[in-house]
């Protein structure tokens, strides 16, 4: 990884004045090349997307400091460090294995997923509309979900923070708009989806995760595993929603698997 001062500036070079799309673009490219990676970079003008390329491996993304931190190790670089940060090493994946994402953004956990299970398996849950958008052309032959999900079936208040990445259904520090948008329980949900087992379910709510467990309901005694993340992101204070999650789940038949600490992350299995 290019070292944190290298990092920030990059970054600063990004959301300054001289930062252009094709200028970002440029400098990636060559930051690329200089580090020997194959990944490389493009913007399409038309569509105003940005795509990164490696190998015969493609992503699109929309922000283009976010797609340049996730990306710039390599695509299968960035499908690996999710892998690793849920924990999810420890689960031997079936093709026939349905994988629930929920808070999927760009659809990236499929990144490290793609040589175990189906793409049809896939089930990428995302509430941002903007994020949607790109998820539905990284993630095609999947089945896609432009909700919310929660304790409740209606519609609720969604913060929009797409520039740092914590949209959600709890007032983030920093938002750009607030919309109304569709929730859905978990457990209706997959009683629409008509799902009798789940080997995975991940969940990123943005602090929005023990809602989002309230409303699985006994659906959670279909899934196997539950990976999630329990960082401080939960409302204005950010405040760390790991403990409420971790009592949640050992009290309804759940044991800790693995935890990846830098993150609050951690890997449960049913007992």
């Amino acid at each position: 990884m290019i070292n944190n001062f290298a990092s920030k500036f990059v970054k600063k070079f990004h959301n300054s004045i001289f930062g252009t799309n094709f200028a970002s673009i440029f400098l990636e490219n060559c930051i690329a090349s200089l580090r020997g990676k194959k990944n490389k970079f493009y913007y399409n003008k038309k569509d105003k997307i940005f795509i990164v390329s490696e190998n015969s491996i493609k992503r699109k993304f929309i922000n283009k400091v976010r797609g340049f931190a996730f990306y710039r190790n390599g695509i299968k670089s960035r499908g690996k460090f999710l892998i690793t940060s849920y924990c999810l090493q420890n689960i031997n994946f079936d093709e026939n294995d349905v994988i629930i994402d929920c808070g999927a953004n760009f659809g990236d956990l499929f990144i490290g997923l793609e040589d175990n299970i189906a793409p049809t398996n896939y089930i990428a849950i995302e509430p941002n509309p903007s994020d949607f958008e790109v998820l539905k052309q990284n993630s095609p032959k999947s089945i896609l979900v432009n909700k919310a999900l929660g304790n409740l079936n209606g519609t609720m208040p969604f913060y929009v923070s797409t520039e740092d990445g914590d949209s959600s259904l709890v007032k983030p520090t920093k938002f750009e708009k607030v919309i109304d948008i569709p929730v859905v329980r978990l457990d209706k949900l997959t009683k629409e989806l008509n799902l009798d087992k789940i080997k995975l379910l991940k969940i990123e709510g943005e602090g929005y995760e023990p809602e989002i467990l309230e409303g699985a309901g006994k659906m959670l005694n279909k899934c196997e595993y539950i990976a999630v993340d329990g960082g401080y992101e939960r409302g204005p204070n950010c405040e760390q929603t790991f403990t409420t999650i971790t009592n949640y789940l050992l009290n309804n038949g759940f044991e800790m698997k693995d935890i990846y600490f830098p993150w609050y992350r951690a890997l449960f299995i049913r007992k």
